[in-house]
């Protein structure tokens, strides 16, 4: 009889002890259950503050739009200085819609831009053409380094870009419209291009604009001169005539001389 209520005894403090383990397994179930429910609301709460943050940022106009720059140099990781090549023109255009347009020597490339602040700078994929550029050109290298872009900063009134992993920073100066600073007595005022074709063959091109507000522009290159009339254009001035396109933009300028493409930027030689 004993040893019969000592099994009965242990089986039913057995049966306790699960039952005790049971209730505190579902005493503490229900505050961690609510514990995780808090912290899930919290998340979401910081989640959507910063997506409405980062909406705000979006929508707000960075410094950088509606700002042309042209290349200086591009200081390696290795502290080694490339400067463009003589006569080329590299410039950087961020429109106000962000899109970006790009001159790369003897290619040209469009694509999208983003301002992420206080300091984040990202592009998109750009569409370049694909000239075979002269020995030399840092074409290639510039386009394709867009990619690798993820922060700048304002140094002295020049625009610093750097690269991810610490590949290098590219400095660029501001570019001035020519025509939007030309006044009233420079109607008469020649404006000297230094140009460059796909070949490196170097020219000049003198380009006299009517007025404060040009609307024609007379062209002479060499021996030939054309007068081509202004035409509407998503930034810059352009000018058609027969036979020739002008798009100046700050200092550079596109040119299109019968057939030739040209590359230009504005010289006082």
């Amino acid at each position: 009889m004993n040893g019969r209520r000592t099994r009965v005894w242990k089986r039913g403090a057995v049966i306790a002890l699960v039952a005790v383990a049971a209730c505190g397994k579902d005493r503490g179930k229900g505050p961690q259950q609510g514990d995780r429910a808090d912290e899930a609301l919290v998340q979401r709460a910081i989640d959507s503050a910063r997506m409405e943050a980062e909406r705000a940022a979006a929508a707000a106009p960075s410094e950088l739009a509606g700002s042309t720059w042209r290349l200086v140099q591009l200081q390696s990781s290795n502290d080694s200085v490339y400067a463009p090549e003589a006569k080329a023109v590299y410039t950087v255009e961020f429109g106000t819609d962000g899109r970006v347009s790009v001159v790369g020597g003897c290619n040209r490339g469009s694509g999208t831009y983003t301002v992420t602040p206080p300091s984040g700078l990202t592009f998109g994929p750009l569409a370049t053409t694909r000239a075979m550029c002269p020995p030399g050109s840092m074409s290639a290298r510039f386009l394709r380094d867009f990619q690798y872009m993820r922060s700048y900063v304002m140094v002295g009134g020049r625009l610093h870009v750097s690269l991810m992993a610490d590949g290098g920073i590219y400095e660029f100066a501001p570019e001035e419209d020519i025509t939007a600073q030309m006044g009233a007595g420079d109607a008469a005022r020649e404006v000297i291009f230094a140009c460059s074709d796909s070949t490196g063959a170097g020219s000049r091109i003198f380009a006299r604009f009517a007025g404060t507000r040009p609307d024609k522009v007379t062209l002479r290159l060499r021996e030939k001169t054309a007068v081509a009339q202004q035409v509407q254009s998503g930034s810059g001035a352009r000018y058609e005539g027969p036979g020739v396109m002008f798009w100046n933009k700050g200092r550079d300028a596109m040119v299109t001389w019968h057939g030739a493409n040209l590359n230009c930027a504005t010289t006082r030689e």
